[in-house]
């Protein structure tokens, strides 16, 4: 066994998967104007440039978590990098809309192999004493690539260009694939469980379908027969995933955790507040580059607003947890964005000395939710299958982001047409990102005892 290392040091090294994760997502949002101009693309393609990445990402997840208990988390976390890093190169070469989204869903399969691997490898380099404190700090630290995306991202779009925007992903993944090998490597399954393919494929199946009927329903020129034919299929395939993981011998998902209605609590409200990120923060980039005519920096400062609380969020959540309660940090953070989504709806006209205080407040509860249902699975499953927990975890944010980003943009494109203003229907759309939201305070109310004990 390797020396220990210190908590600072593991959680520095997990981030830089996660971080690179987060500055994709934020720098390529304040570039979705900029790509639109550049390619005369319409708000669907925009869409499938965040989607086609989350979709491979969740698709892949169950078998990255599986190969991290046979091989190792540090394996599977630097060849996630590798990959990531490489696609992300394409992606900043493409010459055309459909080859920047095959280099997105490359980016997937990357990103997959970092997210649940990064945090079993942070788990196994730490002790379960500091392991609450070290996630927060984790977290926190992977939360720098939320402020670099959206400021860096929108400087070199206004200065080089959105190709400059994927470089960044370069630089991560090549720091981290020499970085991680510092640390010891994760526990492996003595006898590693078989993957779940026909799961897998049907889940996947499921919500690839699902996402392109709404998409395309949220179209102009939108294909009504065949948009229902690919929901009634993706309903079809959810039903087969169900039914299957109640009979195979290794499920993609253990049906036991849904038992625990803690987990069942957690993975729900989890999918619910993902999508509903995902959709308002969509709407909140384009709403201020294309309606309020922002400059990409400008844009950059909105995205950032969004995220500049969310390291203290994660690190209240993880010093904080012990003595007040992931029950009442969770239902407070839950009721908390709900009320912020209906404010920024409101306010999205309002001058930006009101704007971005609200926004700020929204990464404040983000940070608490993400760290706190972290650390809620991390305590409710076994030590050796840390991995498949998390990647399940994984696996419901990135559908939740996916379903957000379908389901919410096309109800607001659609708002859009009837009131014949772009504007009111993005402002409506982020409002109704609230208003669901709620429900995850209802469920977690429900889900969470008085006090978890961590």
């Amino acid at each position: 066994m390797k020396a220990a290392k210190s908590s600072f040091a593991v959680a520095a090294t997990c981030a830089i998967g996660l971080g690179a994760v987060m500055y994709d997502n934020t720098a390529m949002i304040v570039a979705l104007p900029t790509i639109r101009a550049a390619f005369s693309a319409e708000t669907s393609s925009l869409q499938w440039i965040l989607n086609g990445m989350s979709l491979m990402t969740g698709s892949m997840l169950p078998i990255s978590g599986a190969l991290g208990d046979k091989f190792g988390p540090r394996r599977m976390f630097q060849f996630g990098l590798l990959v990531f890093g490489l696609a992300a190169l394409a992606g900043s070469q493409a010459p055309s809309m459909n080859l920047l989204i095959t280099a997105r869903v490359l980016q997937g399969i990357g990103a997959a192999f970092m997210l649940p691997n990064g945090a079993a490898l942070l788990s196994a380099n730490v002790t379960e004493r500091d392991r609450n404190r070290t996630v927060g700090l984790w977290i926190s630290l992977s939360s720098v690539g939320l402020m670099l995306g959206p400021v860096g991202g929108g400087i070199l779009i206004d200065h080089v260009g959105w190709r400059a925007a994927l470089m960044g992903q370069v630089v991560f993944a090549t720091f981290g694939i020499f970085l991680v090998r510092r640390l010891n490597d994760g526990p492996r399954r003595a006898h590693p469980q078989p993957i779940d393919s026909l799961g897998v494929s049907s889940a996947g199946l499921a919500v690839l379908a699902l996402c392109w009927s709404i998409i395309d329903l949220g179209r102009q020129n939108r294909h009504t027969i065949f948009d229902v034919i690919a929901f009634a299929f993706g309903l079809l395939m959810l039903r087969l995933f169900f039914r299957t993981e109640k009979r195979v011998s290794h499920p993609l998902i253990d049906p036991n955790w849904f038992e625990d209605p803690r987990i069942r609590g957690i993975l729900l409200a989890c999918m619910i507040y993902n999508a509903t990120i995902a959709g308002a923060t969509f709407l909140i980039s384009i709403l201020s580059q294309g309606s309020r005519h922002l400059s990409p920096t400008w844009g950059g400062i909105i995205v950032v607003s969004l995220c500049i609380l969310m390291p203290l969020g994660s690190r209240m959540t993880g010093n904080w947890s012990a003595q007040v309660g992931l029950r009442r940090i969770m239902v407070g953070a839950a009721l908390g964005l709900a009320s912020i989504y209906v404010m920024i709806g409101a306010a999205s006209r309002g001058p930006l000395p009101i704007l971005l205080p609200i926004l700020m407040f929204a990464g404040l509860f983000t940070g608490l939710l993400f760290s706190g249902d972290t650390i809620a699975i991390m305590n409710s499953v076994e030590s050796n299958k840390a991995s498949s927990g998390l990647a399940a975890l994984s696996l419901v944010r990135q559908i939740g982001g996916v379903v957000g980003i379908s389901l919410f943009v096309s109800i607001s494109e659609v708002i859009g047409w009837a009131a014949h203003s772009t504007y009111n229907g993005y402002s409506i759309g982020i409002a109704i990102c609230g208003v669901a939201t709620i429900s995850c305070w209802w469920l977690l109310r429900i889900a969470l005892p008085q006090k978890i004990s961590v």
